[in-house]
């Protein structure tokens, strides 16, 4: 129906795209316009809906990964039969423990509203969230995560203007839980991942496949999901991508047939496509900065050389380490001098990977070079070994 259709809507431009992308502690606020199309559910007969779309976004993460996330977004319809104006809202939390070197815990919340007022109104409230433990060593991470959530919604239909009203309201819940298996570097990895919920309407069970693309041109990650709802069997997925442009702008897209919401009880999609421009109010890291770079070749070889990296804490740290790709991800310790930690190490020829444990926490200095994401949602810097004559 027409008012499920604009709901997916929302859904689908909220969750498109990997996570926005965050390095150590950030602040950012980002106002957002753009536009989406999307084909009615799988199953249901209709014409494509189309929105002009535009709202705000806004976050806070700690260096460890806690943080706040909301988004408050309006969508207009262009057209008049297919769909309705809607007005979506997230704000979500999320605390994040490091357990040890590898092992990370997280409890995460997410509070989601949702109004469509044409041509049949219809709201929807909703809580749902869970703990969730990662295990990552070196190239290879494993999540498991629980979820839980529960929530109303009210949907008023008639059949002809004036006319008698319809009156639905559901209690919304969900329970379930979710596994996925990452392997790769940062710059390119590949996984499976699988699902099952249980709601009042059914059982949901998902199983699929990631591969996620980053670098410092942004992040893109390409799915493929096949899921088993209680009306049927669909197969989902498609395109998502963050991609900043210079400092202050961003883009954010998805293109593909989208996943069916457990917990609101929206199907599959039948094929949807959108994007954002996104221009950033406040950032104090939103893209990487230019800065002198943190290591120094102190001898030069054709298959290696000898680098040294220094790096300034933050006040009051007692264990700094490096670690890289070239350390296979294991620490190595960094010796203090003064204000600064310094480690000399041998380092293969091509591109490389790296960052800094201070006292067990994941940490990058402002002047960290060429800062890209990694699929565990913290970033890493980049250095460039050349071999002798080359």
């Amino acid at each position: 129906m027409p008012a499920r259709i604009a709901l997916a809507v929302a859904i689908a431009v909220l969750s498109a795209g990997p996570l926005p992308m965050r390095a150590c502690a950030q602040t950012d606020i980002t106002l957002e316009v753009g536009a989406s199309q999307i084909g009615p559910p799988i199953g249901v007969e209709g014409g494509s809906a189309h929105f002009l779309i535009g709202g705000l976004r806004g976050s806070h993460y700690s260096a460890g990964g806690s943080g706040v996330f909301g988004s408050l977004l309006f969508g207009q319809t262009l057209d008049g039969t297919t769909g309705g104006s809607f007005l979506s809202g997230v704000l979500a939390g999320a605390i994040v423990e490091r357990w040890s070197e590898s092992l990370t815990a997280s409890l995460e919340v997410s509070l989601m509203g949702y109004g469509v007022q044409t041509p049949f109104p219809y709201r929807a409230f909703a809580v749902e969230g869970g703990p969730s433990i990662r295990l990552a060593a070196r190239t290879v991470s494993v999540r498991v995560a629980g979820v839980a959530g529960m929530g109303r919604s009210r949907l008023e239909e008639w059949r002809v203007d004036g006319g008698r009203i319809r009156l639905f309201e559901d209690e919304l819940w969900r329970v379930g839980g979710t596994a996925e298996l990452m392997v790769g570097p940062a710059t390119s990895s590949f996984g499976v991942v699988g699902g099952i919920h249980r709601t009042p309407g059914g059982d949901y069970v998902n199983a699929g496949a990631r591969w996620v693309l980053a670098g410092a041109w942004g992040v893109a990650e390409v799915s493929l999901d096949r899921w088993k709802t209680p009306t049927s069997s669909e197969t989902t997925g498609g395109l998502a991508l963050i991609v900043p442009i210079g400092r202050a702008w961003s883009l954010r897209g998805f293109f593909g047939r989208s996943d069916p919401d457990p917990l609101t009880l929206a199907q599959p999609g039948s094929g949807s496509g959108g994007f954002l421009l996104g221009r950033s109010l406040l950032a104090n890291s939103h893209s990487p900065i230019a800065a002198p770079a943190p290591f120094r070749i102190i001898e030069y070889g054709e298959t290696s050389s000898r680098v040294r990296l220094t790096m300034v804490a933050p006040e009051g740290s007692t264990v700094v380490s490096l670690l890289g790709d070239f350390t296979l991800w294991d620490p190595v310790p960094m010796r203090r001098s003064g204000d600064r930690w310094i480690t000399e190490i041998d380092i293969g020829v091509g591109t490389h990977h790296f960052g800094f444990l201070v006292d067990d926490e994941w940490y990058l200095p402002d002047d960290a070079p060429d800062v890209v994401p990694d699929e565990w949602g913290r970033h890493s810097a980049t250095l460039v070994i050349e071999g002798v004559g080359q």
